[in-house]
């Protein structure tokens, strides 16, 4: 069966994930540091997925994908550092995600950012 390994994914990225809402705003977790990731520029039209943003539900342009292994699956509103350490080093927040679990393919997390 083929599988995703971390070889196959050349560019790390950092993960702030959301774990809910406060009444002084967003709660995030613990950060996850050189997460093997697959990173794509290109863009994309989404729906977005983010709760309280102001575009919610509505079609709206993603510039980057980000592909990771299925354990790192994260929630709209995760905020992404990509590229670190190069004049392109940028971090976005998750406007929408998707989880992939296929038998006999690839399984695997795609997340497109702001």
């Amino acid at each position: 069966m083929a599988r995703l390994r971390k070889k196959h994914l050349p560019h790390p990225v950092d993960l702030l994930p959301l774990e809910g809402e406060g009444a002084r705003g967003p709660i995030f977790g613990d950060k996850q540091v050189d997460v093997p990731a697959y990173v794509e520029q290109k863009t994309r039209r989404r729906i977005d997925r983010r709760a309280g943003s102001a575009t919610i539900g509505q079609e709206i342009s993603s510039s980057t994908l980000v592909i990771l292994l299925p354990e790192h699956d994260v929630a709209p509103r995760t905020r992404v550092t990509v590229w670190k350490g190069t004049p392109r080093e940028r971090t976005s927040e998750v406007i929408d995600s998707a989880f992939f679990q296929y038998r006999g393919a690839p399984s695997h997390v795609e997340l497109f950012l702001e």
